[in-house]
């Protein structure tokens, strides 16, 4: 049964004459590994969660069974969906919109360092492939994870278990689905041998920004992240973004690559996002210092995300120390993880005259102090330069918070018509929309929302499977039970 699969049971082998054929039920492989060994609950984290929660009753009616797969020694394994589905947010959840890491240690820094220092002294592209190479390509990374005694090995299984995909001898009718954050891990080995045995591939593309954007990420992601695309072009059957905006620059950037040999636009399909907050319970703790902020007789302006580079938060905070001197009052509130590249930008604000007072950082925001914040903010400003979504708009929109952001193609196919829009071209133009808010919305209607509707994760998670149905030319109308 489906559910059986999900949970942790095998697929039941098909016996043909006197022949043992191990072939799955048609099944989607939901590839998970980046969340299954994180602890965070962020970002394309809570995405491949809450498909994968949505995914069996959505698959069932295709005729499909669901599970989940991680990538251990170059293959595809099955995974405990209840550990991928796990609460992960204890030690300090993030916002929903939060895809980095905490702030990178000493010896991260030091690495880094010494990476550009090799790469300034050698600047011949095969030592920069080299030095930035992902771990499942040859280069520094992987010689080194080879000869370190502590690698990673997959855990012992029983003699003859079927718990690898590299077990089935014939994978036709069965969909890998690469859902995950996954490229900085080996999965093109295991996809090649996937496809071999008949499987189709169906890669989940969240935005191009490493190769459009690379100024704002580190050299080493922009490399794996190349690769990574080139490994899709190479064995994906197709992709499925996670907006029309990214699917238009992916098509883009594929005619780039590709001038002679365009992909059949058919096979680049797009979905919606959902902006329910999983896991948050009304009953869940606020801290009372965060409650404290809230509690003031002045608008309250959130911003949600990551704290790098292209959420512009320099941008925002110059707009609003225009706005300070002008002699307006108001409160700016940033959720969000520490990323890359913004030492600067912290420094700026550990040293703000208005830390504390009219400016507040929050780092480690569980998914109750997010909603508190939507919940109780006069309005959302998200001045992000390039996204794939932007998950905090319709978070907002949600609750009823209203929404001030960044004139971008992607807002505008999720916003159009229900925020405010601002060119980043100058702060004084944030400046102007704030004042305008402020005269235009009383401090008494702070708390008054109208929510506005979106959609659920299931059916998020429904608009995926059309896609990939339509991708790959199969029935995208459900079979349901007779």
């Amino acid at each position: 049964m489906l559910s059986d699969t999900l949970h942790g049971r095998r697929p039941t082998s098909i016996v043909a004459s006197t022949t043992v054929v191990r072939r799955p039920r048609p099944t989607i492989f939901i590839e998970c590994t980046h969340t299954y060994h994180g602890d965070l609950n962020t970002g394309i984290q809570r995405v491949v969660r809450n498909v994968l929660r949505n995914a069996p009753a959505v698959a069932h009616d295709y005729g499909y069974d669901v599970v989940p797969v991680i990538v251990e020694a170059d293959s595809f394994h099955f995974a405990d969906a209840d550990r991928v589905l796990a609460n992960k947010q204890a030690g300090g959840g993030a916002s929903a919109t939060n895809s980095s890491l905490p702030p990178p240690s000493l010896k991260q820094r030091l690495w880094r360092v010494l990476l550009r220092i090799l790469a300034a002294a050698l600047p011949f592209p095969a030592v920069r492939a080299f030095l930035y190479a992902p771990p499942d390509r040859l280069g520094l990374a992987r010689a080194l994870s080879l000869l370190s005694p502590f690698r990673h090995r997959p855990p012992s299984r029983p003699v003859g278990a079927l718990d690898s995909l590299d077990d089935y001898d014939r994978c036709d009718g069965s969909i890998l689905l690469l859902l995950d954050s996954s490229w900085a891990t080996p999965i093109w080995p295991g996809t090649r041998r996937f496809k071999k045995r008949g499987g189709m591939v169906v890669g989940v593309i969240y935005d191009l920004i490493p190769i459009t954007h690379g100024y704002t990420c580190v050299p080493e992601l922009t490399v794996a992240f190349k690769a990574w695309i080139a490994g899709h072009l190479r064995f994906s059957d197709g992709f499925v973004c996670i907006s029309c905006s990214v699917a238009h620059a992916l098509a883009h950037h594929i005619r780039g690559l590709r001038p002679h040999r365009a992909i059949p636009s058919r096979r680049i399909d797009h979905f919606h996002l959902a902006s329910e907050l999983d896991f948050t319970e009304s009953s869940a703790p606020v801290r009372p210092a965060i409650r404290d902020i809230f509690n003031v007789r002045e608008h309250i302006f959130l911003m949600v995300g990551t704290i790098e580079p292209r959420k512009m938060h320099s941008y925002v905070l110059d707009g609003f120390e225009r706005f300070w001197t002008d002699g307006n009052n108001a409160v700016l509130v940033i959720v969000g993880w520490y990323s890359w590249k913004m030492e600067a930008f912290l420094d700026r604000v550990e040293n703000h005259s208005e830390l504390g007072q009219r400016l507040f950082v929050l780092r480690d925001a569980t998914d109750a102090e997010l909603d508190y914040c939507y919940r109780n903010a006069s309005s959302l400003v998200i001045a992000s330069q390039v996204e794939g979504f932007g998950l905090p708009v319709v978070e907002a929109f949600q609750r009823g918070l209203p929404v001030m952001c960044s004139d971008i193609p992607v807002f505008r196919e999720i916003a159009d018509g229900k925020a405010v829009f601002f060119s980043l071209s100058d702060p004084a133009n944030l400046t102007t929309a704030l004042v305008d808010f402020c005269n235009r919305v009383p401090l008494g209607e702070r708390s008054k929302r109208v929510p506005q509707s979106w959609i659920n994760w299931r059916q998020s998670t429904e608009q995926l499977f059309v896609a990939i149905m339509r991708i790959l030319q199969r029935p995208h109308v459900p079979m349901r039970d007779s």
